[in-house]
């Protein structure tokens, strides 16, 4: 399956926190939790709508937040109740 297109998630937060993005558009994609850091920014490789989530990493996985979104979109993380998706 060729890739067609991206998500970018950016963690503008003051911690860093754990990011999954589903692979039900690219199933050679992975779909494990990544940690990125403070002011730090990742890529992922798919070619539709995703579920992208959200979980902080100080033990305490019960908090958690997610979006449904189309592919080439910018995820920026702010906290788990401040999510902004931009073009």
């Amino acid at each position: 399956m060729s890739v067609t297109g991206r998500f970018y998630v950016v963690n503008n937060s003051s911690a860093p926190v754990s990011v999954f993005i589903s692979k039900y558009s690219n199933s050679d994609g992975s779909d494990a939790w990544y940690t990125i850091p403070t002011c730090a920014r990742d890529a992922w490789e798919r070619n539709n709508w995703e579920l992208i989530a959200f979980k902080l990493d100080n033990g305490n996985h019960s908090e958690r937040a997610g979006i449904y979104v189309r592919v080439n979109k910018t995820i920026i993380y702010n906290s788990l109740d401040d999510l902004v998706i931009i073009d």
